[in-house]
This record gives structure tokens, C-alpha cells and sequence, in this order.
């Protein structure tokens, strides 16, 4: 490249500099949709794009010899480029500025590793990237058509219990046949090719190399977008590359590649931060006591036993006076929660047991919580809570309780006992009817003679919901009798596999009958998550849900033969579920501990926490990446500092027990 032709990218890269600096200066977006600023952003782009093609010329005399001398790296990020704008397209994920630019520059840093390391090595190296990034675009597509979301790979850990859980939820696409043959083809291609490009290292190889990762560098900067100030910080492309507070924005913005390398990247750094981290936690309580005067609901059930019930899959399409009788009379003689939300986050049931009995936001970015702090303890957890008031306190689930580690994980909590499928013991056919494991462990869950609190966590109302299911097939004449075509095959498929949590209810409620203790306990139901493996377009038209976090609102019933009925619409979550316990039971707990509040206390304003770092405040729902006239920056504070606080949290252990 000679004199004349530096100068001319030199200023062309001045150009697209000076019009990002009148972008920055004049035309920002904050809060309002500025056409100037789009017109600016996609003139940088345009212009980015003509300054790749100018270098490209300029620096490569001939394409064809150049692509015939590293065609085996040409083929490595061929498939990975091809793929990724075809995961792009078939997701609906907006096309932004950067995203051409960060995509190029994670393909040319593969290539210029791939090209330095020994052949023998790069060639594997090679292979094994097709083949993993393949395998990890095929598993992000299927997480995101759940989900709506991408995973970590933090979460490979429980691989075996994702796979069991995602049972009926499995589809194939275009997209999938196309990856597959074009993955075929472009190995079998590269396995083929007898030589394999080698750079060494030498000095002016070096130089050679930089040069272009440099330059993209630049580009990725200049079209990236920036906060108009710190308050917005969370609106700056930078801090979503480095938080990766949200999956789907980053891969919107940076590609799946850029996910997978930075998600490895996270993986393998060792964190030294725990006594930052402990200072951190320590002065945000100092700093953020919350005060919690008495209410109506204060000490009401003071002395009382409590049943926890969490319904798998359980949704509100379920309830009905003929098909759930006992669920009926838990939502209509007692506290009705009808604004209630019981958000998804990437491990759903482990992460909603978390919840429960913490108040704690599951990790997000550090893997499974149920896996990767298994270990930790939690001594303001509400089973401690019940230990110290002098309850005995019981988790029961009908399926092994290995299964995300719960025997670990509960044993965290502070339950004095967890019974699983083979403490009960049930055998595999029986651990498929929520009423046979009720009946069974009666025993172990109710006491006559002593205070105690009993968790119960269902199965059968998990997926898939056709004729696989035990639970569908029992009860699928009545549903069909009852709603006719009312409802479509899948949806009746799915209640009809409700009714087994329902006879669980009155299974124990006709014990604590019998045992003269009905009237001294208290039957709290909720659900685990929304039923993300029915087809959720089918489920969106049922429930008339328009936006994705609509999905997550949960039931929530709170039952005692002296409560009188209401219907509670102040906005409550799963995270208040654990504060509101301590108010009505007079538990001597730490309002401050925990994440969520008593949904009575009017004092404190409630917060909906979701997976994907948005939240919802009754009235409006917005992600951090969001701007608009709504948003409230003092809420994202909030919510910002509740994530990294939880985060630590869990990171520390700093609940231990001693």
C-alpha cells in the first residue's frame, strides 16, 4: 500500500471520527426518537463498510491468490460467519451498526490464532470450533425458542437435568437442516484440503497481522453505541460487552461467536475480588436499612403451621371450580394474589426454589446456582427462620432428590429433612401422580404434635403433555367432558396433567382434617414458572399475552380457614414471597436480607426482577438497554445495585452458616 492510498483511508477513518463526534455532541439519542442521530449512525455504518472494502483492495493485490493461500481459515470462518447472519435472520434479531463490524473482528482474531499456532494443532483447533460452534448455535436456538433467551455455558454442568426438563419441547427447523449440511460440507471440505496455512512468528508477520484487527477495532468503536451521561451508563454498548447483562441484546449487537468467547473468557478468568466484594455488600446494608412498620397482616398467623406448595408448570388456565376443586378453594376463600409474578430464570425450578427460600436473584452469569454455590448456606433462608422459631421444618419432591442437587442445596436452606423418590420411596410410574406422593408422605410432612413447615414440590404437572405423560392420560376424559373444544388438544393435554397437584391439595388438607389440625396451619400455592413447554403461541393466544414478560405472572394463594377472602392486586413476585412470611408469621428475620418485600408493607415499592436484567414496576416494564420517557432512572439503580448485589451474595457465600 502505497502513500496516496494511506492517506485516503487515513481520511476517510478522520471523516467517519468527525461524524462521530457531531453524533456524540449534537445528536444522542436520550429519550427521544432522533432521526438526525439514526441518519448519522447508518452514514458511520455506510461509510465503515465502503472503508472495508477500499482496505480490502488497497491491501490485497490479488483476492484470488489471497484466499487461495489461507483457504483453510477462509473455510473456518465462512461457516462460522454464514451461520451466525442465519441465526440472525431466522431469530429476528434487529441489525445493528456494530454488529457487522464485532462479528468480522472476532473471525479475523480466530484466523490470526488459528494461523500462528503449529499446523498439526491448528488444524485440530480448526475442526473443533466448526464442530463445537455448530453444536453451540444448533443449542442457543432451541434455549432461545423456550426461552426467548440464550444460556451460559456455565449451565453444561446440568446438562443431563436440562435435557430432562426440556422432555416435549424439542423442534426442528430449516435452519437446523441447513447447519447440519452446510457443517458436512464445509469439514468434509476442510478435512479434504491438503495443506494447512502457517504464519510464523516473526517480526514483520506480527506487524502484518495486527494491522487489521486494529482497524476493526476502530470500526466496532465508531459505530458502537454510547450513554449521554453515566446515569445511562446501561445504554452504552461497551458496558453490555462487559456485564453481558443481556444475552439476547449482546447477541444482537456482537453475534453468538462473540457470546461463546466471552462467555469462555468468563469461565476461565479467576475472580479475586471476594473481600471487595464482602465491602461492597457490608456498605450497601449499612446504607440501605429498610424499615418495616406493622400492617394488617402483621403476626396473623403467628404460631400456626405452614404447607408451601409449588405447582410445576401451574398456570391459571388450570383453575376451575369441576377440575381443581381444592385449588379453587385455596384462590377463592382465601388471598388471591392477581398481580403476581413468578419470573423465569435460566435454570427455572432450581432458580425459583432459590428464590423462595432466599429472596435472592439465582446467578445469572456464574452458571446454575442449584450447581455452581450448592455449597453455600443461607442463614436468613425461611426454613432457618422456621428452625429458630422452633418448627420442624421438611422438603419433599417426587423426583430423585439428587436431581439439581437438591439434597446440597436444601441442606443449604436449613431443612431439617428433604424426601425424595427414594426416601419416600415411590417407584418411577408413582413419582408421575402428585396425589400418590402426596399420600405417601403424609408421614413425613404433617405433625400433630409439633409446629412445622413442609415444602412440597410437584412433578406432574411437567412436560410433555400427551400420552407420554401419566398424569394427561388419567384425567384427559374429564377435561375433554368439561371444556369440549373449548380449548385445543395440547391445552387440554396440559390442564388435564394439573389435576394431580390438585388432588395432592386435598389429599392434605383431608389429613390435616383428620390430625385436628386444619385450623392451625396455613396452605400457601404458587407455581415454580409459566409452562414454557406448551407452544407458546398457542399459550400467548390463550392467555391474551402480547409482551414476553406477560408470560411470567404467576398464582399465588394464600389459605386459612379464619382469613377472609380477598383479592390482593398490589404488584408482588416470587423474591416477596419470603419477607411476607416473616410478616404474617412474626418470624424474627432481616427485612434488609432479601431482595423482595412484604408485599403488605405499602412503605417499600415493589420491583419485578427477570433473568434478562429488565424489570417491572406495576405500570411499566424496561430493560436496562431501553430509552424513553418511563424510565426511571433511580429504579435502575435500584435494580442494578439488587443484581450485583445478589451476585455477591452468592459469589462470597455470605449467608453462611456458622
Amino acid at each position: 500500500m502505497n502513500k496516496k492510498e494511506k492517506s485516503i483511508l487515513k481520511k476517510i477513518v478522520f471523516s467517519l471520527i468527525m461524524l462521530l463526534l457531531v453524533r456524540l455532541v449534537f445528536f444522542l439519542q436520550d429519550d427521544t426518537s432522533d432521526v438526525i442521530e439514526s441518519i448519522l449512525r447508518w452514514t458511520i455504518f455506510v461509510g465503515s463498510v465502503s472503508l472495508i472494502l477500499i482496505y480490502v483492495k488497497f491491501n490485497i493485490e490479488s483476492v484470488k491468490d489471497f484466499f487461495m493461500k489461507y483457504q483453510d481459515k477462509f473455510i473456518l470462518v465462512g461457516l462460522i460467519f454464514w451461520i451466525d447472519i442465519a441465526f440472525k435472520i431466522k431469530n429476528s434479531l434487529e441489525l445493528t451498526p456494530v454488529y457487522l463490524f464485532a462479528l468480522l473482528l472476532i473471525l479475523i482474531l480466530i484466523a490470526t490464532f488459528s494461523l500462528l499456532i503449529p499446523k498439526k494443532a491448528s488444524k485440530i483447533f480448526d475442526i473443533s470450533l466448526m464442530i463445537l460452534y455448530v453444536v453451540y448455535a444448533f443449542s442457543q436456538d432451541l434455549y432461545y425458542k423456550i426461552f426467548r433467551d440464550f444460556f451460559s455455558l456455565r449451565e453444561i454442568v446440568n446438562a443431563q437435568e436440562g435435557v430432562e426438563s426440556a422432555e416435549g419441547t424439542y423442534y426442528f427447523s430449516v435452519l437446523h437442516i441447513l447447519m447440519f449440511i452446510l457443517a458436512v460440507l464445509t469439514i468434509t471440505k476442510y478435512i479434504k484440503l491438503k495443506r494447512t496455512s502457517h504464519i510464523s512468528f516473526t517480526k514483520a508477520n506480527l506487524k502484518m497481522l495486527y494491522k487489521a484487527p486494529l482497524f476493526l477495532f476502530i470500526l466496532v468503536n465508531i459505530n458502537a453505541q454510547y450513554p449521554i451521561n453515566f446515569a445511562r451508563l446501561h445504554l452504552s454498548d461497551h458496558y453490555l460487552y462487559s456485564s453481558m447483562y443481556d444475552k439476547e441484546q449482546f447477541v444482537t449487537k456482537f453475534s453468538t461467536v462473540n457470546l461463546l468467547f466471552r462467555d469462555l473468557k468468563v469461565i476461565i478468568t479467576p475472580s479475586f475480588s471476594i473481600n471487595r466484594d464482602i465491602e461492597y455488600i457490608e456498605d450497601y446494608y449499612d446504607n440501605n436499612v429498610k424499615l418495616h412498620p406493622d400492617n394488617e397482616y402483621t403476626d396473623v398467623f403467628e404460631g400456626k403451621n405452614l404447607i408451601f406448595i409449588i405447582g410445576e408448570s401451574f398456570d391459571s388456565i388450570a383453575v376451575s371450580e369441576e377440575l381443581t376443586p381444592n385449588i379453587y378453594k385455596l384462590k377463592t376463600e382465601g388471598l388471591d394474589f392477581v398481580n403476581h409474578f413468578t419470573p423465569v430464570f435460566p435454570r427455572t425450578t432450581c432458580d425459583s426454589e432459590i428464590i423462595f427460600n432466599t429472596s435472592i436473584i439465582p446467578s445469572i452469569t456464574d452458571g446454575p446456582t442449584c450447581y455452581v454455590y450448592n455449597e453455600n448456606s443461607y442463614s436468613e433462608s425461611i426454613a432457618e427462620l422456621f428452625n429458630n422459631s422452633g418448627y420442624i421444618t421438611t422438603g419433599l419432591h417426587n423426583n430423585y432428590k439428587e436431581f439439581y442437587t437438591r439434597d446440597l442445596v436444601y441442606e443449604g436452606f436449613g431443612y431439617d429433612y428433604f424426601y425424595g423418590q427414594n426416601e419416600i420411596p415411590l417407584t418411577d410410574t408413582e413419582i408421575r401422580y402428585d396425589s400418590v406422593f402426596g399420600e405417601k408422605t403424609l408421614d413425613y410432612a404433617i405433625y400433630e404434635d409439633d409446629l412445622f413447615f413442609s415444602t412440597y414440590l410437584s412433578l406432574s404437572g411437567h412436560s410433555p403433555y400427551e400420552e407420554t405423560n401419566l398424569a394427561t392420560v388419567e384425567h384427559l376424559d374429564s377435561v375433554n367432558e368439561y371444556y369440549g373444544d373449548t380449548y385445543s388438544d395440547t391445552i387440554k393435554g396440559y390442564i388435564a396433567s394439573q389435576i394431580e397437584v390438585d388432588l395432592m391439595v386435598g389429599v392434605i388438607m383431608e389429613d390435616l382434617e383428620a390430625k385436628g389440625i386444619l385450623d392451625n396451619t396455613v396452605i400457601v400455592f404458587t407455581n415454580d414458572h409459566y409452562p414454557y413447554a406448551l407452544d407458546q403461541i398457542e399459550y400467548e393466544n390463550v392467555k391474551g399475552i402480547e409482551e414476553d414478560y406477560e408470560k411470567m405472572r404467576g398464582v399465588l394463594y394464600i389459605w386459612s380457614s379464619d382469613i377472609e377472602h380477598a383479592e390482593v392486586d398490589r404488584l408482588s413476585s416470587s423474591f416477596d414471597f419470603l419477607p411476607t412470611m416473616i410478616n404474617m408469621f412474626g418470624l424474627d428475620g432481616n427485612y434488609s436480607s432479601y431482595i423482595g418485600n412484604d408485599i403488605f408493607c405499602l412503605e417499600l415499592d415493589p420491583i419485578v426482577y427477570f433473568k434478562d436484567y429488565s424489570i417491572y414496576d406495576g405500570i411499566n416494564h424496561y430493560s436496562f438497554s431501553e430509552t424513553s420517557d418511563i424510565i426511571n432512572t433511580s429504579v435502575i439503580a435500584i435494580a442494578q445495585a439488587n443484581y450485583d448485589l445478589s451476585q455477591k451474595l452468592l459469589s462470597v457465600n455470605y449467608y453462611k452458616k456458622e
